[in-house]
């Protein structure tokens, strides 16, 4: 055996396997953290209206500033967490985010529920990039596409349960109620927050003293940078839908099943790639999962541009499901996969910055063409987004054959050989410093 492979198998043996109890509890804290997101991001905007008699616009920027709230918290988030300790921010990010849910009902006016809405995004990104690094560290490198896929379940599954609750919530005018489901939530992540064993990583001495240091790789992760862009094309596509889909349904007049059950065919395909995804990614690389859930992405939009009934709607779901599903699924495997393994935290945050950027400023680009051009060619224009997407990955990344499967097990050996020499510098600055 190589000293390279004998080294990934060191660093493969001293993790557990993949399904413990610290992997299965963090998968919850995913599913139950997202469902919360989910089902207060319609909850706001309905709530703002009726009780603060707020206008559209101002009730969807009271929702949407959760977004910018994670966004500013997921750069430092991701540069910081290795120091003060990835258990020490779980439990902060997770505490906050109970303690802020309590304080919605309390807001006097519009101005104070917006601010909550705020700062408890700040929470949620504390929370999502924490649970993220340790999962991250918990799954052995040869099984990094499979865990990522199963931890991200959390969020297919959230994308249907909260809108679900949401819609049924704010119809019965249930406001009282859906913060009690929301805080129950937050209270069984704060306790499965305390009893999930995060893996630390030891900081070496140079790296404290370097740490006031500013600059952009010391807050994104270069490495992954690449791949996290592929993502943000993806967040793009999936927030047109996400955003207009109601409006448009209307405009065509599919208001049937076409509508009401299209995030269900999404969430279907969806929940059934990623474990697939992972899978592929382990064994064949990034290509043979990137490329056809890019083309699956273009082809949904297509098919939703060109929709007339709830039939082909719902097809489009099914396409967008499994494109969106396995993008970000591989994308986040694959961003952590770039970055050295003392970089995870870094890692996560840049993949989950650029994702949630994409997702943001998608209904702002493409939805200022609307009253121009109408809906179906925005949906047009995020299909070519999406082949466009294809074209960028085989130019930054695929030519250069980062993600073929034996290079990827060339990178995953270089990691395990510098892990284990930062542990070894580690031990000797802590026998010097005796």
């Amino acid at each position: 055996m190589s000293t390279a492979s004998a080294g990934t198998a060191r660093a493969n043996n001293a993790q557990p396997g993949l399904w413990n109890r610290n992997y299965l509890f963090t998968i919850a804290v995913n599913l139950l953290v997202y469902s919360v997101h989910f089902l207060l991001m319609l909850w706001s905007t309905a709530y703002a209206m009726e009780h603060f008699g707020a206008s559209i616009s101002l009730a969807g920027l009271a929702s949407g500033l959760f977004i910018v709230g994670a966004l500013v918290a997921r750069i430092p988030a991701g540069r910081f967490i290795d120091f003060v300790g990835r258990r020490h921010m779980f439990l902060a990010g997770s505490s906050l985010f109970f303690l802020l849910i309590l304080a919605y009902l309390a807001a006097p006016t519009l101005a104070i529920f917006m601010v909550v809405r705020f700062v408890h995004g700040v929470s949620f990104g504390m929370t999502s990039t924490a649970a993220s690094t340790i999962v991250a560290a918990l799954i052995p490198l040869a099984q990094m596409g499979t865990g990522i896929g199963y931890f991200t379940l959390g969020v297919t599954i959230a994308s249907a349960v909260g809108p679900f609750l949401a819609m049924n919530l704010t119809a019965a005018h249930a406001y009282v109620l859906g913060i009690e489901i929301t805080a129950g939530a937050a209270f069984v992540i704060f306790l499965l927050s305390f009893l999930i064993k995060a893996p630390e990583r030891e900081i070496l001495p140079q790296e404290k003293a370097d740490l006031k240091r500013v600059s952009f790789d010391r807050f994104f992760a270069v490495k992954s940078l690449a791949i996290s862009f592929i993502a943000l094309m993806g967040g793009v596509c999936y927030s047109t839908v996400l955003s207009f889909l109601g409006a448009y349904t209307n405009s065509i007049g599919v208001t049937g099943i076409g509508a009401t059950c299209f995030f269900l065919c999404f969430a279907l395909t969806s929940f059934i790639s990623r474990p697939l995804t992972g899978y592929l990614l382990d064994h064949f690389g990034g290509n043979v999962v990137i490329y056809p859930s890019l083309l699956s992405m273009a082809v949904a939009m297509m098919i939703i541009a060109n929709a007339a009934s709830d039939v082909p709607m719902l097809i489009g779901a099914l396409f967008l499901g499994f494109g969106y599903g396995t993008v970000t699924a591989s994308c986040h495997a694959l961003a952590v996969h770039c970055a050295p393994m003392h970089q995870v935290g870094v890692a996560t945050s840049t993949y989950f910055v650029l994702l949630d950027f994409g997702i943001g400023v998608g209904p702002y680009t493409l939805g200022s063409f609307v009253p121009s051009f109408g809906f179906s060619i925005v949906y047009l224009a995020a299909g070519a987004l999406a082949l466009l997407g294809m074209g960028l990955y085989y130019l930054l990344i695929a030519r250069y054959g980062r993600f073929t499967r034996h290079q990827m097990d060339r990178t995953a050996e270089a990691k395990a050989i510098v892990a284990q020499r930062r542990q070894h510098f580690y031990e000797e600055a802590l026998a010097a410093g005796r």
